[in-house]
């Protein structure tokens, strides 16, 4: 019999506890609710089932021909992402193994456990909870994923447990599991069973405001009764936002809940005080903002689950200001055109981009620039991201009309932002001393002094075009040839960093930045010889201003597609398989010959290309093999070449059209600018393209340093190593007593809490975190972005975080966040193209026009706007998207 009791006492853990049972035991959401009973919280009684208790079945499962043919069909990280077909045979192939799950007997001492749960909490009815041991875990939120059985009585509850234990097994879970790198072939489960509460009011309360992402506001959710209707959105709860400090209600909006008290308030203010006091407590002991699930019956308040937030946006410490102090407000600049990281950035990446913001403003100034240097005047370099302090340059501004004005072309999120009413609450009451137009006025001819050659470069092409045309395509070689030289394995990475960019420099401020300047000078000039009140003229100048032949990142697509077609479409069934074939040069030589000099021209490049840590094309050719795949899914109907064709014949003949409707001396200088145009249109990627040259060295010697660090044992991984800075690389090398591991956990420690909790960073946020956004631009039936990229297309939406997430077909309309030329192939086969952040020279907008593809940008939380299927109709002409 003891060994019974002591089994028993094993597969059972009561909520009331006093020990503190591993989280793989009893899981996140049971291991959570005993921390908050020990600390004095009143959490209704309850037993776990612990994962022990659910061997037997597992075992059963994992043995079953259902488990290894769904085995067969799960996804890992090296393969490409599941298709509609391939998911919906791996959802089908979880559902039998769920069926065979729930077919398993419930053993006899099974049943005697769940007699012993029944007699520890009495009497039902039973709130009955899936326990996961991955679930409710800080950055791994399962939440909606995971079965709960509400109202469950003791004929009943096998069932009930059966079914939350089998949750474990559902697709939606197991891609999640694989998504966060989380082992798939090991489920385990622990099933929390708790005397239901008699709910008069529940409800969810945040510890921040996850709609403004605000630090000092709380919001609750409630409505009355257990709250089903609030979880399945069945109705529109009370909204209450309250001022953490103060504690005052900010924000009362009652709900629709149904009934004959559908529109009352449901909480008094006693018990949103009770709430917002709960709420801070549960906040402090886990040190992160908080969801917690709650009910009150009779005059007491039950916490019915609490779990960090998982999705907002954390903002540094460094950045922070005190509750309740003034605020200040950020910019981000990794989203500026060029950057556009939106995701979290590593360590080594951000160092690397602040070193070259460093080396520019130290050439610009004559003067070695610091961290605390760049803080003193607001830019913010210490958060794994670069924030500038706009509200300390807001007495620069005016009231921003005119700034608004300026910036709407570049970008129109932050043109909205800087007339929004919200924005003036940031303007400090006095200016900071070295903010002061007088301080600047010190420092200005010095300044002016030191850039004067970037000013006089422009003369060259100008006075000088014959010999600056030479020269143009001279410079770009000598720097091509010295960056394919081998590295030299004793330099140091700050050595190799500094000889890049001052390489880099040279050759793009004696080559690619006057072309490009002209370039883009030439054709806003074009586009002011058109006649303001004739649309007709100013679409032919918009015309002329697009359809380049050599835009290199246009290029890189082409290469890439005429790649695709040198294959037989069923090689691109198996990638890992052809970039296996790739790598023993085992196919034909006319590809293996285009694809050498695709890497030698664009190797250096590739999706996601400012972050360090993800791999170029040229370490990484899968990366460029899935991009070919699309064209294949394509088939004949979208060929770039045709696009390219049709742009270019479109651009000629407005030039002609143009040019004959204007006056005889705006025709010669129209002929005159557009030359300009012909001549270094190509120009304009190719600083950006420089600077990744440098990165793709920098890149090859860290990842040199890595596998010399692991093969000493100081490091496990190689993409470690972008947990540190160049100088910790540096360091270490020189010194191979470091603690490398403890390094790599210190540094990347924030980087780590970022990508966890952070999708897309906001463009503007301040100290308390909160989000400013632009008023949204609606009209009836559609949203108002800014139009880059002219056509009209109708299609189905297709969300895109990244460039490999999911298949984009044919047709579709892309939305994202933003885009680098990375996404270049996926405008192929898009059939429109909608972004939040970038303006008329943002990657995605130029793109777009060359393959004339409408696209709209400017649309705030874009990923959140659509959903996948929606049809809609993209007008980049008056930049409106329609919903159909």
């Amino acid at each position: 019999m003891s060994a019974t009791v002591d089994s028993i006492n094993h597969d059972l853990i009561p909520l009331s506890t006093a020990d503190l049972p591993a989280v793989a035991h009893v899981g996140g959401k049971a291991a959570a609710l005993i921390r908050l009973r020990q600390a004095g919280f009143t959490v209704p009684d309850g037993v776990v089932l612990t994962s022990h208790f659910f061997l037997p079945w597992f075992a059963a499962i994992q043995s079953s021909d259902e488990w290894r043919g769904m085995l067969e069909l799960l996804p890992t990280r090296r393969t490409q992402p599941l298709s509609f077909q391939q998911r919906a045979e791996f959802t089908q192939a979880c559902e039998r193994v769920k069926l065979f799950g729930a077919a398993l007997p419930i053993h006899p001492d099974q049943h005697l456990r769940i007699a012993s749960t029944l007699s520890a909490i009495g009497t039902g009815p039973y709130a009955v909870r899936s326990s996961s041991p991955e679930e409710d875990l800080a950055g791994a939120s399962f939440a909606g994923l995971y079965e709960t059985v509400l109202g469950a009585n003791a004929p009943s509850l096998p069932d009930a447990i059966r079914t939350c234990s089998c949750s474990c097994l559902d697709a939606r879970v197991l891609l999640y599991k694989s998504k966060l790198g989380l082992d798939v072939t090991s489920p385990a489960i622990a099933v929390l069973v708790q005397r239901m509460v008699a709910a008069e009011i529940s409800g969810v309360a945040f510890s921040l405001n996850p709609l403004a992402n605000d630090f000092d506001e709380i919001l609750i959710n409630a409505s009355w009764g257990l709250g089903e209707g609030l979880v399945g959105g069945g109705i529109t709860p009370d909204s209450i936002v309250i001022d953490k400090i103060s504690h005052a209600t900010l924000e009362y909006r009652a709900g629709n809940k149904g009934g004959d008290r559908a529109h009352t308030h449901c909480l008094s203010n006693v018990q949103i005080a009770e709430l917002v006091a709960t709420v801070k407590r549960i906040e402090a002991r886990y040190r992160d903002p908080v969801d917690v699930e709650w009910a009150i019956a009779g005059s007491c308040l039950h916490v019915l689950q609490a779990r960090p937030i998982t999705a907002y946006v954390p903002l540094h410490p460094s950045l922070q200001t005190a509750p309740g102090a003034p605020r200040r407000l950020y910019m981000d600049g990794f989203l500026t055109d060029g950057i556009t990281m939106s995701n979290a950035v590593t360590p080594l990446s951000n160092d690397l981009l602040v070193f070259i913001y460093k080396q520019v403003m130290q050439w610009m100034l004559n003067v070695q620039v610091t961290d605390s240097a760049l803080a003193d005047y607001g830019i913010h370099t210490r958060s794994e991201r670069m924030y500038t302090q706009l509200s300390m340059y807001m007495h620069l501004m005016g009231k921003g009309e005119n700034l608004a004005s300026t910036a709407a072309r570049m970008n129109p999120i932050i043109a909205g932002i800087l007339m929004s009413p919200d924005f003036q609450r940031y303007r400090p009451t006095r200016p900071a001393p070295n903010a002061r137009i007088a301080h600047f006025l010190r420092y200005a001819p010095g300044v002016l002094w030191r850039v004067r050659r970037a000013v006089t470069v422009l003369l060259g092409p100008v006075f000088r075009r014959a010999r600056f045309d030479a020269d143009y395509p001279r410079a770009i070689t000598a720097f091509n040839a010295w960056i394919a030289q081998p590295l030299e394995g004793s330099q140091s990475v700050v050595e190799c960093a500094t000889a890049g960019l001052r390489r880099a420099g040279e050759t793009i401020l004696t080559s690619s930045y006057p072309a490009f300047l002209l370039a883009y000078i030439n054709t806003a000039r074009i586009r002011g010889l058109a006649r303001k009140d004739s649309p007709q003229q100013i679409a032919w100048a918009d015309a002329i201003c697009s359809g380049y032949e050599d835009d290199m990142i246009v290029q890189m697509g082409l290469r890439l597609f005429d790649l695709a077609a040198l294959l037989p479409p069923a090689e691109f069934d198996d990638i890992n398989a052809l970039a296996e074939k790739l790598e023993r040069r085992d196919l034909s030589g006319c590809f293996l010959a285009q694809w050498d000099e695709f890497i030698t021209r664009y190797g250096c490049r590739g999706p996601l290309e400012m972050e360090l840590a993800n791999p170029k094309y040229a370490d990484a050719p899968e990366l460029a093999l899935r991009q070919m795949a699309t064209f294949v899914t394509s088939g004949d109907s979208f060929n770039p070449h045709d696009m390219q064709r049709t742009q270019i014949q479109r651009r000629e003949a407005a030039y002609a059209q143009l040019r004959a409707a204007l006056p005889p001396r705006k025709a010669r200088r129209l002929q005159r600018l557009y030359g300009v145009c012909m001549r270094y249109a190509g120009a304009r990627e190719m600083f950006k393209h420089h600077i990744m040259q440098v990165y793709a060295r920098v890149r090859t010697l860290l990842l040199l340093r890595a596998d010399e660090f692991i093969h000493a044992g100081r490091l496990d991984r190689r993409e470690q190593i972008f947990e540190l800075t160049m100088d910790d690389v540096d360091r270490a090398t020189a010194e191979p007593a470091l603690d490398l591991r403890a390094l790599v956990t210190q540094r990347g420690a924030w980087f780590q809490k970022l990508k966890r909790h952070v999708r897309h960073f906001p463009m503007v946020i301040d100290s308390r975190g909160r989000i400013l956004r632009a008023p949204r631009r609606i009209e009836a039936g559609s949203l108002v972005g800014t139009a880059v990229s002219p056509g009209v297309a109708r299609g189905p939406i297709k969300i895109l975080n990244d460039p490999f997430e999911k298949d984009l077909l044919p047709g579709d309309v892309l939305v994202a966040v933003t885009t680098d030329p990375g996404w270049t192939p996926l405008f192929i086969s898009a059939a429109a193209v909608i972004l939040e952040i970038g303006g008329e020279l943002q990657h995605g907008a130029l793109v777009a026009r060359e393959y004339g593809k409408p696209c709209v940008s400017g649309i705030q939380d874009v990923t959140a706007q659509f959903t996948d299927g929606q049809i809609v109709e993209v007008d980049g002409d008056a930049g409106v998207v329609r919903f159909c």
